[in-house]
């Protein structure tokens, strides 16, 4: 959308600053003044001029270097980091509706995913070097303090299993060794598989 903009802007100007040009012919026709044959080619540079200035005004647009605008992104963004804050303080509610709006969309997009096996090629691109370097510096600085944030959301999510837990009557325990004792264990597993997918 920015880039639309600016050659927006870039053509209204070059149409602007090419008006007293395209006007020259017409105002030199009515006065008493010596003029060259009509077809000669000078009598047409004035409305081609336009139109040659166009890639002269596109080639002047200078783009920087990426790792100049990268050093520019992680400074701005830095700096945001109040402005973060209150916008998502204030959009809570925003988030919540237009997310379970867009479940449809969600489910297409993944299914277009899967289809195009993007999953694939987004690890191969990230690769095995990216993982270990972010894990080891970011994950590793960011561990604790998010293990500590989530006690109140593991205690949460851990209660109702600990609950269903207590209340099983397992199938009685049978000597060691004996492949009836696995029957205790599937009984834990398919308890907590209903519980995790809502069945």
């Amino acid at each position: 959308m920015k880039g639309f903009a600016r050659l927006s802007l870039v053509v209204l100007v070059v149409l602007l600053s090419a008006g007293p040009l395209l006007a020259a012919p017409i105002s030199s026709a009515g006065s008493a003044s010596l003029h060259a044959p009509a077809d000669t080619p000078r009598a047409s540079l004035p409305t081609a001029l336009p139109w040659l200035a166009l890639p002269i005004v596109f080639g002047a647009i200078r783009i920087k270097d990426t790792g100049s605008l990268a050093k520019k992104f992680v400074q701005r963004a830095s700096a945001a980091q109040g402005d973060y804050t209150d916008g998502v303080k204030q959009a809570g509610g925003d988030w919540e509706a237009n997310t379970k709006a867009a479940e449809d969309n969600y489910a297409q997009g993944v299914t277009a995913a899967i289809g195009d096996k993007r999953f694939g090629r987004g690890v191969a691109a990230a690769g095995a070097g990216k993982y270990v370097a972010r894990a080891s510096t970011l994950g590793a600085q960011r561990y604790p303090s998010g293990v500590g944030a989530a006690e109140g959301d593991w205690a949460k999510g851990a209660q109702p299993y600990l609950q269903a837990l207590a209340s099983m009557t397992l199938p009685p325990r049978r000597p060691k060794g004996d492949p009836g004792n696995q029957a205790r264990s599937n009984a834990v597993a398919s308890m907590q598989r209903a519980m995790k997918v809502g069945k």
